[in-house]
């Protein structure tokens, strides 16, 4: 429902960070609030010294000068992080210790038994996310290995050491019993030792899988290795905060407690997409089905040889390593790949057919029913209804 009664109410975005979800957030609220959006910053990157307005809502990342003005503003204002622990003004953020716990339990179902984590900087974000990480490995795996990842400092004069922390990087690979699993503290940093591993000739991700945080498919697409990711839902973030932020220019006190919004859930791609094993063969196989599931006359026997087993022996090892089929499998990888052009693109269904290894609309149509017990078109549909009833929904506190 449209609120149009009283003064309309303008809000500065003053954001660093150029994530869409942020901004389809804050803009479905003020649609639904009749607020004007003052989008100059998001824009330039500058801040508008002078403005007035009745609130701000804020992603001040590192930016000291933007903490400053945010802090000296005498209107009401809400951020959107915890990366600043100094900002005293109410937040609404991300639940990072259940963003852990998400990659803890995803890499466990895989069967690894050695764990890495990459941070990004030190600061509340990523301590969080290490321990919930850390917590939910406690009882499977003893140590949880910090990776020299170059580090991001608040100090923006300071440069980073790139060549010396991919040396560092590389040697600390070669301690850690294979295979392991890397969890990133974002996507910038999973590329980083995707492209890392690569330097070192090690394979991704049959010895080091790699998961990132933010579902970024710009930035996990960069790779040879596209990278899986734990999807936020910053939709639904900046959503509340600027329910939030509604409240406190409505003359309300800020909450106790802190508003925390849980992940999505976990985006796989080919960084991760395989069980920790030990039969190289298996591994071979698999990481052709997954370069090659486009093509729709692959073949059981066309996977064998590329590796050094019969059809019948490669067929065997499926069964005992995965306990599925070649076909079964061939089949999973196609269902992840049209589920994803569902959900994050408007592609038609023959778009999706010619990208996903079937010869017509019909077969996609037909396989997918008999999987998911559903077309894909209401599998399109109801996507998008949770999706607005996620972000329409106020989060718990």
């Amino acid at each position: 429902m449209v609120h149009i009664m009283g003064k309309k109410k303008t809000v500065l975005m003053a954001l660093t960070s150029t994530h869409h979800g942020f901004f389809k957030g804050i803009s479905q609220y003020a649609g639904e609030h009749n607020w004007h959006l003052h989008t100059f910053m998001a824009y330039s990157g500058k801040i508008p010294l002078g403005w007035y307005g009745d609130g701000i809502i804020s992603f001040t990342g590192y930016r000291d000068d933007l903490a400053e003005f945010i802090l000296q503003a005498p209107f009401p204002k809400v951020e959107l992080s915890l990366v600043r622990d100094d900002l005293d003004v109410p937040r609404v953020a991300i639940d990072n210790f259940r963003v852990g716990q998400l990659a803890a339990e995803y890499f466990l179902e895989r069967h690894f038994k050695h764990f890495a984590w990459a941070p990004f900087a030190q600061d509340t974000p990523n301590n969080e996310r290490r321990n919930g990480f850390q917590e939910s490995l406690k009882q499977f795996s003893p140590e949880l290995i910090t990776l020299p990842t170059a580090l991001v400092t608040r100090d923006q004069s300071q440069s980073i050491d790139w060549g010396q922390s991919r040396r560092n990087l590389i040697q600390t690979f070669k301690k850690i019993p294979k295979p392991f699993a890397v969890f990133a503290y974002n996507d910038s940093v999973g590329v980083e030792v995707i492209d890392a591993c690569l330097e070192a000739e090690l394979l991704v991700p049959e010895q080091v899988a790699v998961l990132g945080v933010d579902n970024d498919q710009i930035v996990c697409e960069s790779v040879p290795i596209p990278l899986s990711s734990v999807q936020l839902d910053l939709d639904t973030l900046a959503y509340e905060g600027s329910a939030l932020l509604d409240r406190l220019m409505n003359g309300q006190k800020p909450p106790e407690n802190l508003i925390r919004v849980p992940p999505r859930g976990i985006f796989t791609r080919l960084s991760t997409d395989i069980l920790a094993m030990d039969n190289v063969e298996v591994a071979k196989a698999l990481r052709y089905i997954w370069t090659h599931f486009d093509n729709r006359l692959l073949s059981a026997e066309e996977v064998a040889s590329q590796t050094t087993l019969t059809s019948r022996g490669l067929r065997k090892a499926f069964q005992s390593k995965l306990q599925r089929s070649i076909h079964n499998e061939i089949m999973r990888v196609r269902m992840n790949r049209i589920t994803e052009l569902l959900t994050n693109t408007k592609m038609t269904i023959n778009k999706i057919a010619e990208h996903s290894g079937f010869s017509s609309a019909n077969n996609l149509f037909r396989a997918f029913r008999k999987i998911k017990n559903m077309s894909p078109g209401k599998y399109r549909t109801l996507y998008n209804q949770s999706d607005h009833t996620r972000r329409a929904a106020p989060a718990k506190n």
